[in-house]
Protein backbone atom coordinates (compact mmCIF):
# COMPACT_ATOMS: atom_id res chain seq x y z
CA UNK A 1 0.00 0.00 0.00
CA UNK A 2 1.72 3.25 -1.04
CA UNK A 3 2.65 5.34 1.98
CA UNK A 4 1.62 2.66 4.50
CA UNK A 5 3.82 -0.04 6.08
CA UNK A 6 2.94 -3.06 8.23
CA UNK A 7 5.85 -3.64 10.62
CA UNK A 8 7.40 -7.03 11.33
CA UNK A 9 8.47 -8.72 14.57
CA UNK A 10 5.80 -7.23 16.85
CA UNK A 11 3.79 -9.24 19.36
CA UNK A 12 0.41 -8.08 20.65
CA UNK A 13 -1.02 -6.16 17.72
CA UNK A 14 -0.24 -4.96 14.24
CA UNK A 15 1.88 -1.82 14.10
CA UNK A 16 1.78 0.49 11.10
CA UNK A 17 3.73 3.46 9.77
CA UNK A 18 1.87 6.05 7.67
CA UNK A 19 3.26 8.86 5.58
CA UNK A 20 1.46 12.17 6.19
CA UNK A 21 0.57 14.79 3.59
CA UNK A 22 3.63 16.93 4.41
CA UNK A 23 6.08 14.03 4.01
CA UNK A 24 6.45 13.36 7.74
CA UNK A 25 5.61 9.98 9.27
CA UNK A 26 3.54 8.61 12.15
CA UNK A 27 3.51 5.25 13.92
CA UNK A 28 0.16 3.65 14.78
CA UNK A 29 0.05 1.48 17.94
CA UNK A 30 2.99 -0.03 19.80
CA UNK A 31 2.20 -3.71 20.59
CA UNK A 32 3.72 -5.33 23.70
CA UNK A 33 6.53 -3.62 25.59
CA UNK A 34 9.24 -5.82 24.07
CA UNK A 35 8.39 -4.62 20.55
CA UNK A 36 9.54 -1.02 21.01
CA UNK A 37 13.07 -1.58 19.69
CA UNK A 38 11.89 -3.31 16.51
CA UNK A 39 9.26 -0.63 15.94
CA UNK A 40 11.71 2.25 16.36
CA UNK A 41 14.33 0.65 14.09
CA UNK A 42 11.88 -0.11 11.27
CA UNK A 43 10.15 3.28 11.49
CA UNK A 44 13.45 5.12 11.24
CA UNK A 45 14.52 2.97 8.29
CA UNK A 46 11.24 3.71 6.48
CA UNK A 47 11.29 7.45 7.18
CA UNK A 48 14.96 7.99 6.40
CA UNK A 49 15.79 11.62 7.13
CA UNK A 50 12.12 12.68 7.26
CA UNK A 51 10.64 13.48 10.68
CA UNK A 52 8.57 10.95 12.61
CA UNK A 53 6.20 13.12 14.61
CA UNK A 54 3.61 11.02 16.44
CA UNK A 55 2.79 7.67 17.96
CA UNK A 56 -0.98 7.33 17.48
CA UNK A 57 -2.61 4.84 19.86
CA UNK A 58 -5.99 3.44 18.83
CA UNK A 59 -6.96 2.57 22.42
CA UNK A 60 -5.64 1.87 25.90
CA UNK A 61 -5.32 -1.92 25.93
CA UNK A 62 -1.90 -3.27 26.84
CA UNK A 63 -1.45 -5.18 23.58
CA UNK A 64 -1.58 -1.82 21.74
CA UNK A 65 0.18 0.46 24.25
CA UNK A 66 2.82 -1.76 25.90
CA UNK A 67 5.66 -0.43 23.77
CA UNK A 68 4.53 3.21 23.83
CA UNK A 69 7.01 4.51 26.40
CA UNK A 70 9.93 2.85 24.61
CA UNK A 71 8.88 4.09 21.16
CA UNK A 72 8.35 7.61 22.54
CA UNK A 73 11.83 7.65 24.06
CA UNK A 74 13.56 6.14 21.02
CA UNK A 75 11.92 8.29 18.34
CA UNK A 76 11.18 11.45 20.38
CA UNK A 77 7.58 11.47 19.16
CA UNK A 78 4.38 12.83 20.69
CA UNK A 79 2.00 10.14 21.96
CA UNK A 80 -1.66 10.70 21.04
CA UNK A 81 -4.57 8.76 22.57
CA UNK A 82 -8.30 9.29 22.97
CA UNK A 83 -9.02 11.35 26.09
CA UNK A 84 -11.41 8.68 27.38
CA UNK A 85 -8.49 6.27 27.67
CA UNK A 86 -6.22 8.72 29.52
CA UNK A 87 -5.81 9.43 33.22
CA UNK A 88 -3.86 12.12 35.11
CA UNK A 89 -0.21 11.23 35.58
CA UNK A 90 1.14 11.17 39.15
CA UNK A 91 2.13 14.52 40.59
CA UNK A 92 -0.02 16.49 38.17
CA UNK A 93 2.50 15.80 35.41
CA UNK A 94 0.15 15.77 32.45
CA UNK A 95 -1.55 12.58 31.23
CA UNK A 96 -0.79 8.91 30.86
CA UNK A 97 -2.40 5.80 29.37
CA UNK A 98 -5.23 4.74 31.68
CA UNK A 99 -4.49 1.60 33.66
CA UNK A 100 -6.88 -1.10 34.77
CA UNK A 101 -6.26 -4.55 36.28
CA UNK A 102 -8.52 -6.00 33.54
CA UNK A 103 -7.15 -3.86 30.74
CA UNK A 104 -7.96 -5.59 27.47
CA UNK A 105 -9.12 -8.80 29.15
CA UNK A 106 -12.62 -10.30 29.10
CA UNK A 107 -14.62 -9.42 32.18
CA UNK A 108 -16.61 -11.69 34.48
CA UNK A 109 -16.11 -13.86 37.58
CA UNK A 110 -13.77 -16.37 35.92
CA UNK A 111 -11.63 -13.67 34.29
CA UNK A 112 -11.19 -11.97 37.65
CA UNK A 113 -9.55 -15.10 39.03
CA UNK A 114 -6.74 -14.61 36.53
CA UNK A 115 -6.38 -10.84 36.85
CA UNK A 116 -2.81 -9.54 37.16
CA UNK A 117 -1.73 -8.70 40.69
CA UNK A 118 -0.32 -5.33 39.68
CA UNK A 119 -1.50 -2.63 37.33
CA UNK A 120 0.11 -2.84 33.87
CA UNK A 121 2.88 -0.46 32.89
CA UNK A 122 1.74 2.81 31.42
CA UNK A 123 3.18 5.57 29.21
CA UNK A 124 2.97 9.36 29.02
CA UNK A 125 0.35 10.85 26.70
CA UNK A 126 1.32 14.16 25.12
CA UNK A 127 -1.88 14.70 23.15
CA UNK A 128 -5.20 13.53 24.65
CA UNK A 129 -7.63 13.55 21.70
CA UNK A 130 -11.05 14.95 22.53
CA UNK A 131 -13.25 14.54 19.47
CA UNK A 132 -12.64 14.42 15.76
CA UNK A 133 -9.43 16.23 14.87
CA UNK A 134 -6.48 16.27 12.47
CA UNK A 135 -3.52 14.88 14.40
CA UNK A 136 -0.98 15.16 11.57
CA UNK A 137 -1.26 16.68 8.09
CA UNK A 138 -3.92 14.66 6.25
CA UNK A 139 -4.42 12.19 9.13
CA UNK A 140 -7.73 12.44 10.96
CA UNK A 141 -8.58 10.98 14.38
CA UNK A 142 -12.17 9.67 14.37
CA UNK A 143 -13.72 8.69 17.73
CA UNK A 144 -15.22 5.17 17.80
CA UNK A 145 -16.01 4.64 21.51
CA UNK A 146 -17.33 1.34 22.76
CA UNK A 147 -14.47 -1.15 22.70
CA UNK A 148 -12.93 1.32 25.14
CA UNK A 149 -14.16 4.74 26.17
CA UNK A 150 -11.50 6.51 24.09
CA UNK A 151 -11.12 4.24 21.06
CA UNK A 152 -10.02 6.00 17.86
CA UNK A 153 -9.63 5.20 14.17
CA UNK A 154 -6.94 7.11 12.29
CA UNK A 155 -7.83 7.90 8.69
CA UNK A 156 -5.31 9.18 6.20
CA UNK A 157 -7.07 10.99 3.40
CA UNK A 158 -5.86 10.47 -0.16
CA UNK A 159 -3.01 12.81 -1.04
CA UNK A 160 -0.45 12.78 -3.85
CA UNK A 161 2.47 13.12 -1.43
CA UNK A 162 1.15 10.61 1.11
CA UNK A 163 -0.69 7.88 -0.75
CA UNK A 164 -4.25 6.58 -1.09
CA UNK A 165 -6.90 6.84 1.62
CA UNK A 166 -6.41 4.27 4.37
CA UNK A 167 -7.85 3.69 7.85
CA UNK A 168 -6.06 2.22 10.88
CA UNK A 169 -8.99 0.88 12.90
CA UNK A 170 -7.46 -0.76 15.98
CA UNK A 171 -9.91 -3.26 17.46
CA UNK A 172 -13.00 -1.90 15.73
CA UNK A 173 -12.84 -5.15 13.76
CA UNK A 174 -10.65 -8.25 13.61
CA UNK A 175 -9.47 -9.15 10.10
CA UNK A 176 -9.48 -12.92 9.53
CA UNK A 177 -8.52 -14.54 6.25
CA UNK A 178 -12.18 -15.27 5.55
CA UNK A 179 -13.42 -11.79 6.43
CA UNK A 180 -14.03 -9.24 9.18
CA UNK A 181 -15.48 -9.96 12.61
CA UNK A 182 -16.51 -7.79 15.55
CA UNK A 183 -14.76 -7.49 18.89
CA UNK A 184 -16.22 -9.88 21.45
CA UNK A 185 -19.01 -8.54 23.64
CA UNK A 186 -17.01 -9.48 26.74
CA UNK A 187 -14.00 -7.49 25.50
CA UNK A 188 -15.98 -4.28 24.96
CA UNK A 189 -16.37 -1.48 27.47
CA UNK A 190 -19.90 -0.74 26.16
CA UNK A 191 -21.12 -3.10 23.45
CA UNK A 192 -24.15 -1.03 22.41
CA UNK A 193 -21.92 2.01 21.97
CA UNK A 194 -19.39 -0.11 20.10
CA UNK A 195 -22.01 -1.32 17.62
CA UNK A 196 -23.18 2.25 17.01
CA UNK A 197 -19.57 3.38 16.43
CA UNK A 198 -19.09 0.51 13.99
CA UNK A 199 -22.22 1.54 12.08
CA UNK A 200 -21.20 5.21 11.94
CA UNK A 201 -17.63 4.57 10.87
CA UNK A 202 -18.77 2.16 8.15
CA UNK A 203 -20.53 5.09 6.47
CA UNK A 204 -17.24 6.95 5.91
CA UNK A 205 -14.59 4.23 5.84
CA UNK A 206 -12.12 4.21 2.91
CA UNK A 207 -11.62 1.20 0.66
CA UNK A 208 -8.41 0.15 2.44
CA UNK A 209 -8.43 -0.84 6.10
CA UNK A 210 -5.63 -1.81 8.50
CA UNK A 211 -6.91 -3.70 11.53
CA UNK A 212 -5.10 -4.02 14.84
CA UNK A 213 -5.24 -7.82 14.57
CA UNK A 214 -5.20 -9.89 11.41
CA UNK A 215 -4.62 -8.98 7.81
CA UNK A 216 -4.68 -5.63 5.99
CA UNK A 217 -7.63 -5.28 3.62
CA UNK A 218 -6.28 -3.62 0.48
CA UNK A 219 -9.63 -3.28 -1.32
CA UNK A 220 -13.27 -3.72 -0.38
CA UNK A 221 -12.85 -2.73 3.25
CA UNK A 222 -15.66 -0.16 3.22
CA UNK A 223 -18.23 -2.55 1.75
CA UNK A 224 -17.19 -5.39 4.09
CA UNK A 225 -17.48 -3.05 7.07
CA UNK A 226 -20.95 -1.90 6.02
CA UNK A 227 -22.09 -5.50 5.65
CA UNK A 228 -20.77 -6.36 9.10
CA UNK A 229 -22.28 -3.25 10.69
CA UNK A 230 -25.77 -4.01 9.38
CA UNK A 231 -25.80 -7.67 10.43
CA UNK A 232 -27.02 -8.85 13.83
CA UNK A 233 -24.76 -10.49 16.35
CA UNK A 234 -25.32 -14.26 16.26
CA UNK A 235 -26.49 -15.81 19.52
CA UNK A 236 -24.34 -18.70 20.70
CA UNK A 237 -25.43 -22.08 19.38
CA UNK A 238 -23.99 -25.53 18.82
CA UNK A 239 -23.99 -24.90 15.08
CA UNK A 240 -21.66 -21.88 15.32
CA UNK A 241 -19.61 -22.92 18.36
CA UNK A 242 -16.83 -24.51 16.28
CA UNK A 243 -16.47 -21.46 14.04
CA UNK A 244 -16.34 -19.17 17.09
CA UNK A 245 -13.72 -21.38 18.75
CA UNK A 246 -11.57 -21.33 15.60
CA UNK A 247 -11.73 -17.54 15.42
CA UNK A 248 -10.81 -17.16 19.10
CA UNK A 249 -7.87 -19.53 18.57
CA UNK A 250 -6.80 -17.54 15.50
CA UNK A 251 -6.99 -14.31 17.49
CA UNK A 252 -4.77 -15.76 20.22
CA UNK A 253 -2.20 -16.69 17.59
CA UNK A 254 -2.32 -13.13 16.23
CA UNK A 255 -1.79 -11.82 19.76
CA UNK A 256 1.20 -13.89 20.81
CA UNK A 257 3.09 -14.74 17.63
CA UNK A 258 5.45 -12.18 16.10
CA UNK A 259 4.10 -10.60 12.91
CA UNK A 260 6.05 -11.33 9.74
CA UNK A 261 4.17 -9.54 6.95
CA UNK A 262 4.75 -10.88 3.43
CA UNK A 263 7.36 -8.97 1.47
CA UNK A 264 5.99 -6.72 -1.25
Amino acid sequence: IPGAWWLADTRGCNVYVLRAADGSYVVVDSAFRGASGAIAWQARRIAGDAPITHLLLTHEHFDHTGGAAGVRAALHVRVALGAGDCEPAPGDEGWQVRRSPHQGRPRGPVARLFAPRALPATAPVDLPIDGRTEVAPGILAVPVPGHTAGSMCFVRTAHAAAGPAVACVGDLVISHREGLSRSLVAANHDDAQYLESLRRFAEEAPDTGLAGHGYPVRTGFASALRELATSEREPWSLSNAWRRARRIAAFNQMLWRPNYPPRR
